[in-house]
C-alpha cells in the first residue's frame, strides 16, 4: 500500500474530537437528569447511612439459626424441642421448660449463657450466635393459660 492509501484510511485524532465531545456532553446530561429524577423520588425517604439497613438486619435476632445452633450444640444434654438426638438428663431443663421460666427474657438467657455453669459446657458462641439461640429459646414459651 502507498503512503496516500494509509492517509485515506486512517482519519486524524482531530477529526473525531468534536464528536467525542458531543458524546461526552450527552452523558453528562444524562447523568444531570438521572440524578435530578433520583433526588426528586427519595425526597420523601428517610436518608440512611450506607450499610445501615444491614446493620439492623444484622443485630435482629433469628431464631431459625439459633435452632440451628442448638441442634448442633445443645441437644446432647438439652431437649430442644425436636426429639433429643440421645438420652437427656431428667435434671437438665428442656428449652420449653428455660423459656416458661417467671420473667425470663432473651437477655437474661444471653447474659447466663455468657457465664460457665456446673455441668454445663462452657461453649462459646458469638453475639450473633448467642442471641439466635435465646431468641430461638423464647421462641419457645407457651402463651400463660
Amino acid at each position: 500500500m502507498s503512503d496516500q492509501t494509509i492517509s485515506r484510511r486512517v482519519r486524524p485524532i482531530k477529526h473525531y474530537a468534536p464528536v467525542a465531545a458531543r458524546l461526552l456532553a450527552i452523558a453528562a446530561a444524562a447523568c444531570a437528569v438521572t440524578s435530578l429524577a433520583n433526588a426528586q423520588s427519595n425526597e420523601q425517604e428517610p436518608v440512611q447511612e450506607p450499610g445501615a439497613i444491614q446493620a439492623i438486619q444484622a443485630k435482629k435476632p433469628d431464631p431459625e439459626n439459633g435452632r440451628a445452633v442448638a441442634r448442633a450444640l445443645c441437644t446432647n444434654c438439652h431437649m430442644i424441642g425436636d426429639q433429643p438426638n440421645s438420652a437427656v438428663n431428667a435434671d437438665v431443663p428442656s428449652f420449653v421448660a428455660i423459656a416458661n421460666i417467671h420473667d425470663q427474657s432473651a437477655e437474661r438467657i444471653s447474659n447466663w449463657l455468657l457465664n460457665a455453669h456446673g455441668p454445663m459446657p462452657n461453649v462459646h458462641l458469638t453475639r450473633k450466635e448467642l442471641g439466635d439461640v435465646a431468641a430461638y429459646i423464647m421462641s419457645l414459651r407457651q402463651p400463660k393459660p
